[in-house]
């Protein structure tokens, strides 16, 4: 591949520090490398490939001479600055939710559907982690029997809340260690404020509630976790019924999925299928207490699929999946988009 000159867009945050490590790890052909923050963290200097590298600030100027810009950022900071980079001829990679169901955005992952990538227009959008999740097993379960309809539930860490989220998870479990007594006798919500990141404390709690609400009752990121999963298998018809749940767990998502197909499918077929899918590995075997962990997937750049099992119903299985959210769920997948449009000439 012929070297490009990058830019890292938001590169002090969760993602953006973790699509640094992945890009020197899978020695991506750079050219130049400029990490860019807001003014807050310009001029911070990160180890990159045993040197430093200097934080520069999101400006207009800081996509000159650039080819590829990774984007981590919210989403009205993306709604900022990718339309300026698309302008100034930079192909965009953006991991925020805010190109991502655009018509005229290719939202990709390279495993499933690497030529939607050759309809850009100067923008391509990374889809949402929890969707990443499920979708890694699901596709090819799909492109085998066509699922039909997926009720599923995440168990989703505190990193996909970025640093704030994780700050909280350890600030209340450090106050909480003296407190065993509290702890056991249910009483910490007494004891602690909901942080940063979070409406209720996290530390030994469950949270139904990730990202806003609608008047439906509905959360945002259980609507992305549908529509993402439509677009990107080109399925529109697919029925998708999400409940998104935080944990405190620090990385890696799960999700519990059933999934019922139009056609037939086994669990021993379904097996066969995701033992040769890209970025999946099967870990299923329960009498051994083998099946897919948080701990398993965290730092890893695989799905791990597992309890793969009867839906009780024709032509309908049960799975349970983890996938790293800050790795394949958001940078890896990222940094694998930029190497599709190297490899592919879609520069």
């Amino acid at each position: 591949m012929n070297p490009v000159n990058v830019a890292v867009v938001g590169a002090t945050g969760a993602v953006g520090s973790e699509v640094l490590r992945i890009l020197e790890e899978r020695a991506f052909p750079l050219a130049s490398l400029r990490p860019t923050a807001t003014a807050r963290s310009a001029g911070r200097r990160l180890r990159f490939a045993g040197d430093e590298i200097e934080v520069v600030e999101t400006s207009k100027n800081a996509f000159a001479g650039i080819d590829i810009a990774i984007f981590d950022t919210p989403d009205d900071a993306a709604l900022e600055w990718v339309p300026v980079a698309q302008h100034a001829g930079v192909v965009c990679v953006d991991n925020s939710a805010a190109f991502r169901l655009r018509d005229d955005v290719p939202l990709v992952v390279p495993e499933v559907n690497p030529d939607a990538a050759a309809a850009h227009t100067g923008i391509i959008a990374n889809p949402n982690c929890t969707m990443v999740t499920l979708l890694m097993p699901l596709a090819p379960l799909h492109r085998a029997a066509r699922a039909v309809r997926v009720i599923a539930s995440s168990y989703q860490s505190v990193s996909g809340a970025g640093v704030a989220g994780v700050d909280d998870l350890y600030e209340q479990l450090e106050k909480l260690t003296p407190e065993r007594d509290a702890v056991r006798d249910g009483e910490v919500d007494a004891l602690l404020s909901p942080g940063r990141a979070f409406v209720h404390p996290i530390a030994f709690n469950v949270i139904p509630h990730v990202g806003s609400f609608d008047a439906d009752g509905a959360t945002s990121e259980e609507r992305r976790v549908r529509d993402e999963t439509r677009k990107v298998l080109g399925a529109p018809g697919i029925e998708i019924f999400a409940t998104t749940v935080r944990v405190p767990t620090v990385r890696a998502h799960g999700i519990a999925a059933w999934v019922e197909f139009e056609g037939e499918i086994d669990p021993a077929q379904a097996r066969r299928i995701l033992t040769t899918a890209p970025g999946v590995v099967v870990a299923d075997d329960p009498a051994s207490t083998l099946y897919p962990t948080s701990l398993m997937a965290s730092g890893k750049d695989k799905a791990y699929v597992g309890r793969i099992r009867s839906g009780g119903a024709p032509n309908a299985l049960g799975f349970f999946a983890t996938c790293d959210n800050l790795r394949k769920g958001a940078a890896l997948n990222t940094v694998q988009i930029a190497e599709l449009l190297v490899e592919r000439g879609l520069l």
